[in-house]
């Protein structure tokens, strides 16, 4: 029987891993893929200030330099956003993900590839079924670590989903003529309902995707690279790689329950605004390894696994919470709110705010920053229009 029985290599899974087996644990990683890092369902930009947080050094995965964004309102008064300085970086993620996985079997962590999870039995010994190149058999463990993506079979087999809600994605990898250190970001409801569409540049290519939360997000796609200015920065419509995902929405779930814990996308561990996940889910693995190393001396059961919710919440509760509140207002509001919004943001006192305060890991300090600009920023949209969403 092992100590720990981790389904899912991604990320999170792997740096749960590595932190649990420097500790002395035994610990499986099961992942069903036969490579690590792909199929990639990530644009992969990391905030640096995060990595540095995170203890993790850049690496020959970093492909480009991000210092701003343009913005790209519905009716295409387009602004730029920078502080002139890098904030983030984009990488491969294949080759990001290879390094903590092998920073995980390094530190003593058995990695099973091309093993899938078919079943996962509950109780004071969890089990997962696996079937894998030599067969179908059984491994068992004192806990299980689910880190299997946003549709988490273990979630499900736990009963830890509330009412799981996604915005579904979709990327290609095209040659576009873009500044290689400014990411394009597009809005609008016949675009990307709820969410919004990118154009990032990423070394010799340009990663260019959308998320939706209506309709089908490739049909959105191939009308949103036909729209506008954006064929005009495309060298080739030629695609070199697509890929399609889901982003889980976070306080959807719950993260853990009688010798089970969630990590990554299972637990719904993204950034509300933007839909990343990379820093938080690993940010959040890193508590769940001490959670579940200091659970092991007793029984990890939900009650000695309680303080895993409590030291996320503790950390990232407030910025979550704040975050939802504005994606869920931000889903409302048609193309004219959105414009004025945005049109808002443009102002020179308010892009100062917003540079002031902003930060590309923790969003929580400019999200109260623009809180008490509350007044203005519903007088320059409409008190009237403004609550009608608020109420909605």
């Amino acid at each position: 029987m092992r100590d720990i029985v981790i389904v899912g290599g991604g990320p999170a899974g792997c740096f749960a891993g590595k932190l649990l087996a420097e500790r002395g644990l035994d610990v499986v990683i099961i992942e069903e893929h036969a490579e690590i890092g792909h199929p990639v369902s990530c644009t992969g930009i990391l905030g640096v200030g995060g990595l540095k947080e995170l203890g993790i050094k850049p690496g020959n995965w970093v492909l480009s330099e991000l210092s701003g964004a343009i913005f790209h309102p519905p009716s295409g008064k387009q602004f730029t956003l920078t502080r002139g300085k890098v904030e983030a970086l984009v990488v491969d993620r294949a080759s990001f993900d290879r390094e903590l996985a092998i920073g995980a079997v390094k530190a003593g962590a058995n990695l099973l590839m091309k093993t899938r999870c078919v079943g996962v039995k509950l109780g004071q010994e969890p089990s997962v079924k696996i079937d894998g190149p030599n067969g179908k058999s059984e491994i068992r463990g004192r806990l299980l670590i689910g880190a299997d993506g946003p549709n988490s079979l273990v979630a499900r087999e736990a009963g830890l989903f509330k009412a799981a809600r996604y915005v579904s994605c979709v990327q290609v990898e095209v040659l576009a003529d873009l500044d290689p250190n400014i990411v394009e970001l597009y809005f609008g409801r016949d675009i990307a309902p709820g969410f919004f569409a990118w154009m990032v540049p990423a070394g010799d290519v340009a990663r260019v995707g959308l998320g939706t939360i209506e309709g089908q997000a490739m049909g959105n796609l191939l009308k949103f690279i036909k729209k506008q200015t954006v064929p005009k920065k495309i060298i080739s419509k030629k695609f070199l790689d697509i890929t399609a995902g889901l982003i889980p929405e976070p306080l959807t779930r719950e993260i853990y329950s009688d010798h089970v814990i969630l990590v990554g996308d299972a637990a719904g561990h993204v950034k509300p605004l933007t839909g990343g996940g990379i820093y938080l889910g690993l940010s959040c693995a890193k508590i769940a390894a001490n959670v579940v190393a200091s659970s092991l001396e007793d029984e990890p059961t939900a009650k000695t696994l309680k303080s895993y919710d409590t030291e996320v919440r503790k950390k990232f509760g407030l910025e979550l919470e704040l975050g939802m509140r504005t994606r869920n207002l931000f889903k409302k509001l048609p193309d004219d709110a959105l414009d004025s919004l945005l049109e808002l943001v443009a102002k020179p006192d308010f892009k100062d705010l917003i540079l002031k305060h902003a930060d590309f890991d923790h969003h929580d300090m400019l999200i109260k920053a623009i809180i008490k600009k509350g007044p203005s920023l519903m007088r320059s949209i409409g008190l009237r229009k403004l609550l009608k969403y608020l109420a909605s």
